[in-house]
């Protein structure tokens, strides 16, 4: 699995600010959680993916770095950009969903499924695999993925 420790400079002089991947048994509580969701809508079930939690890794990270909220960097990055950048190929369709604020995952997917975009994310029948995020701040990213 893929371990990610990013150092970023915070906006505050310069001062660091760590930037660490969920524990993974926090990767296994979201996916348990966005599953129970796709299951209960008939959907299979999603195959967590260390190069896509990786990519919503660096995005959580960033957004909270350059105190930004959006899918699309301020340098006008988007999720493809990320993925692409990331070396993510063989893949038809992605969805991200972001989120700030939510103290846990029951909380933070809750939310998502209120919201008729995020819900299409998590429920999409065509993705097939999933990366998650988490960053200072409680900054959220779910990043899907459809193979060809």
């Amino acid at each position: 699995m893929i371990r990610v420790l990013m150092v970023l400079s915070s906006l505050s002089g310069g001062a660091a600010l760590a930037c660490t991947p969920p524990p993974q048994v926090e990767l296994d509580i979201q996916l348990a959680a966005v599953n129970a969701e796709r299951t209960s809508s008939g959907r299979a079930a999603l195959v967590l993916s260390p190069e896509l939690s990786a990519v919503a890794q660096t995005h959580a990270c960033d957004m909270a770095r350059r105190g930004y909220f959006s899918h699309t960097a301020p340098d006008g990055q988007s999720m493809m950009d990320r993925a692409r950048r990331a070396g993510i190929s063989g893949v038809c369709a992605m969805g991200e969903n972001i989120a700030k604020g939510q103290p846990d995952v029951p909380t933070v997917v809750a939310g998502w499924m209120r919201s008729p975009g995020h819900r299409r994310n998590i429920l999409d029948a065509d993705f097939r695999l999933a990366g998650f995020g988490r960053g200072p701040d409680a900054h959220w990213v779910q990043v899907f993925a459809a193979p060809c």
